[in-house]
């Protein structure tokens, strides 16, 4: 009983940690009622101009403590499906889930650190020299240099775990008690979730969609979500079988 509560704590834990990515999220994403949405090059947004660095700062912040954090809870459920998982055919998705934890726990503080990086680069040679698109070119500059490892680390952690874990929902390693659950699971991931659900949201009126935001780092939080599920029921199992 004592280690399965530690164990849960410590996947709340890295629940909170995802929670602090959603919160770095809207800070760095999120936009008033009448700001421009638009951007120069792929990810320099003319909205940063009007942004208060403290939110920059605040996000950079969300995006260190919570990548501490994401690697307590992840690494407790990667145990857990180290000891859950004994079908031989099904190892390999215990080794990619934690091939994805641990590239997100390299590699999300420094990605999360360098978007606001490029807007505070915008912001500050924009104030120093008052030229919009010579400050973009410059944070845009800066940003494609950085872009190849964040690019390697999103198709790693993100695609990677998405895919892990459909696939042990579906394989039934995470034990679910019907096709319904296991479809609503399904959306429990860092792509899925901000791709259908995120994208709904984005159609609605403001402030609603600012939700947007945060749904890719949410889909973490569902992960760990899942992973509270299959500790219940290992728990479960373990007392029948010592009751019996």
């Amino acid at each position: 009983m004592e280690s399965y509560q530690k164990t849960k704590k410590l996947m709340i834990v890295g629940i909170a940690g995802c929670l602090f990515y959603v919160i770095g999220d809207f800070l760095f994403a999120a936009t008033g009622k009448n700001q421009t949405t638009e951007t120069i090059g792929l990810f320099t947004r003319v909205a940063y101009l009007d942004m208060s660095t403290w939110r920059m700062w605040a996000s950079i912040l969300c995006g260190f403590v919570g990548t501490l954090l994401y690697y307590m809870g992840f690494h407790q459920m990667y145990g857990l499906l180290d000891v859950h998982v004994a079908n031989p055919r099904n190892r390999i998705w215990v080794r990619l889930f934690h091939v994805a934890y641990i590239v997100g726990t390299v590699a999300w503080a420094w990605v999360h650190a360098m978007f606001m990086t490029d807007a505070l680069i915008f912001k500050y040679v924009f104030a120093a020299y008052g030229e919009i698109q010579t400050a973009a070119h410059i944070a845009n500059l800066v940003f494609y240099a950085n872009a190849p490892g964040m690019l390697i680390a999103y198709i790693l952690c993100d695609g990677l775990l998405t895919v892990t874990m459909i696939a042990m929902v579906w394989k039934r390693i995470i034990p679910l008690k019907s096709t319904g659950a296991r479809i609503a699971a399904t959306l429990c991931n860092p792509l899925m979730l901000p791709g259908i659900v995120g994208n709904l949201i984005a159609l609605l009126p403001w402030p609603i969609n600012q939700l947007d935001h945060g749904t890719e780092s949410f889909g973490h939080a569902l992960v760990l979500m899942l992973g509270l599920v299959l500790l219940r029921e290992m728990a479960k199992s373990k007392k029948e079988r010592e009751q019996a």
